[in-house]
This record gives structure tokens, sequence and C-alpha cells, in this order.
């Protein structure tokens, strides 16, 4: 099968896994640098477990044109260069006080109109 310009061409698979989640995390990751990536055989190695060894496991791939890309993103989250810092607590991070200032607002003025004051 030949491929032409306005196809994406051929896949290949970067990395296996018989558990399919673990492979939605890499993908999430991929997605998120804009390499498109998919999951082959996820929901029948998810629901019949059992096989999965026997299968060899649910497959990543990605375009072949993004193959490169993506292992060395996948290099870079084995090695943990993207693991996120213990000391960072992203629930001390202060939220950003301006939604919550219309939300109220809005809520105040739904009050007084449901009152009648408005």
């Amino acid at each position: 099968m030949t491929s032409t310009e306005d196809s994406q061409g051929d896949f290949e698979t970067i990395a296996r896994s018989t558990v399919p989640s673990d492979l939605e995390i890499i993908k999430a990751l991929l997605e998120s640098e804009r390499i498109p990536a998919f999951i082959v055989d996820g929901g029948i190695n998810q629901v019949y477990s059992l096989i999965a060894v026997a299968t060899g496991g649910a497959r990543l791939q990605v375009a072949s044109r993004h193959v490169e890309a993506a292992r060395q993103i996948l290099t870079a989250f084995e090695a943990g260069q993207l693991a996120l810092d213990d000391d960072v607590d992203v629930a001390d991070e202060e939220p950003d006080p301006a939604p919550d200032k219309r939300r109220s607002r809005a809520f105040g003025a739904a009050i007084l109109v449901f009152l009648g004051g408005g």
C-alpha cells in the first residue's frame, strides 16, 4: 500500500503494556505535545486481561513521521525527567480571585432579581 501526501502514512508501535491504562498516560502526554497517538487492543486487553499476555498486550502507536519525537518524550518520561518536584504542592497555589468575584456578583444579582429587588 502506498501513501499519498495527504495521508498520515504508516503507524509504528512505540510502547506495549498488559495494562492499557499505563498507555493512556503516555498517550495523554504525547497528545499534550501535539503528537497524535492511539492505543490498539486496549479495550480487549482491559476486558479480557487473561489474554493480554498471549496477545502481547495493548500497543501505543503514532504516525511514522512522529516516531522519533515520541520516542524522545517516552525516554524522558521513563527516566523521570518529566516528573513534578516533590516540593511542589498544587493546592498551595492561590487561584485567580477574579472568577470568584464575578460568580459572587452574579449570585447576588440573581438573589436580588428573585426577591424582586432588581
